[in-house]
């Protein structure tokens, strides 16, 4: 079990960092990292998932050039599941942000897509096929 965001800061010549579970050291605590951070508690301590099935910005290439991932969860297939596109607080969740995190998923195809600024949370289910999506009212169960 995860300590939950706030047992995990730490201060360090001036500045703040939170230890990420994820990737096992003290990030630099920027207002997006705080927004990644906290959906990352919410994630494994309230929805259940798996850290062992979540990567932190990991790179993909998308028309040719290298991107990250802010969080990445893949199911137990080790298929990609949910991709997350997490802005800091101050930035509107618009559709540029929508269309970028829709970009990154292109290459990805993973079946669920949201955005964050820890203010408001958007979450999709993404059929490929049809080329469909539809709004969810949470983050979906990671069976």
């Amino acid at each position: 079990m995860i300590k939950p965001f706030q047992e995990r800061i730490r201060k360090k010549d001036m500045q703040i960092y939170v230890f990420d579970p994820i990737r096992k050291r003290n990030i630099l605590l920027t207002p997006e990292e705080e927004v990644r951070q906290r959906l990352l508690d919410y994630l494994i301590l309230e929805k259940k998932y798996s850290k062992n099935l979540i990567k932190i910005e990991g790179g993909l290439h998308v028309n040719k050039l290298q991107k990250r991932t802010d969080i990445l969860v893949f199911d137990s297939a080790s298929m990609p599941f949910l991709l997350i596109e997490c802005k800091a607080p101050h930035i509107p969740l618009d559709a540029k942000t929508l269309q970028q995190a829709s970009n990154y998923n292109s290459a990805l195809k993973a079946p669920y897509l949201a955005i964050s600024n820890g203010k408001q949370n958007f979450c999709f289910q993404i059929d490929f096929i049809n080329k469909t999506s539809v709004q969810l009212l949470d983050f979906p169960d990671l069976y």
